[in-house]
């Protein structure tokens, strides 16, 4: 068995077997071309998501925390304070809660999630408007198909800022590397810079910008500083949870409260 790489559709090659979910054996395959690792054949997904977030993930709340940093420095250097937003994939809300908390007009994207936390703020189609920034936190490796899924995205915006740990190299068994994430059987595709460059070829984009976790597809001109944040997220949290107290400044809680309160109470134009 063989299937093409995802990012970049060269003929995969087998790599190595694992099992998921404590009872499905699995076959990886690895691309002679940009070396990413891929699950050729992940029938089980449909169990692995009987919860949307998988039960593992108990540092949900800490990575939205820093991410939420991490997004405001980028978007502080892009100069981007007055644009619109999109969280995809975004889960229960939380990410888009902290950043409207911080003054950023952000909405949310994912049908697999409830959303429990930016409630109204919830874009239905990602493909119907444009952004000055879309962020995919912790998405890429759950992706069958990146460039499908990713492209009404990347149609979407000039600025696409997301996560995925990169493989190390060499590229380690299953049983050797946490983030398989073989108990819960959701990370499926698994990349290296490379895969990322040649992903962002192929959604048309003009690059990427990596470190070893955060990574930002970009069309046009992108400041150095920006790139050395996107290289150096340690970096990028720390700015950014020194500019929180002054992002506080153009919060948009108190607004969102009145409009809740105005949806309540039968306000059809409240949002």
């Amino acid at each position: 068995m063989t299937a093409p790489c995802r990012a970049c559709e060269t003929p995969t090659e087998r790599f190595a077997r694992g099992r998921v979910l404590g009872h499905v054996e699995v076959d990886y395959g690895s691309c002679p071309a940009c070396g990413l690792v891929m699950a050729w054949d992940p029938t089980w997904l449909e169990e692995a998501y009987g919860d949307a977030i998988a039960t593992l993930d108990v540092g949900l709340l800490d990575r939205c925390q820093i991410l939420a940093s991490v997004t405001a420095s980028v978007l502080r250097s892009e100069r981007l304070r007055s644009g619109r937003f999109l969280d995809w994939a975004g889960g229960y809300g939380t990410l888009t809660r902290l950043m409207r908390d911080r003054g950023y007009d952000f909405v949310h994207n994912d049908p697999m999630a409830v959303n429990l936390f930016a409630e109204g703020h919830d874009v239905a189609d990602p493909g119907t408007e444009r952004y000055d920034l879309v962020t995919a936190f912790e998405v890429l490796e759950h992706l069958t198909d990146p460039v499908g899924a990713l492209a009404p995205l990347a149609a979407s915006t000039d600025r696409l800022l997301t996560t995925t740990q990169v493989l190390p190299d060499p590229a380690p068994a299953p049983t050797d590397w946490d983030y398989y994430a073989l108990e819960s059987g959701q990370h499926i595709t698994f990349y290296t810079p490379r895969s990322l460059e040649r992903l962002a070829k192929r959604l048309g984009f003009d690059g990427v910008v990596t470190s070893s976790l955060v990574h930002l597809f970009y069309r046009g001109r992108l400041s150095p500083l920006t790139r050395a944040l996107v290289q150096r997220p340690a970096v990028s949290y720390g700015l950014g949870h020194l500019a929180s107290l002054a992002d506080r400044r153009h919060s948009m809680l108190l607004s969102d409260h009145d409009a809740v309160r105005s949806r309540l109470a039968g306000d059809p134009t409240a949002s």
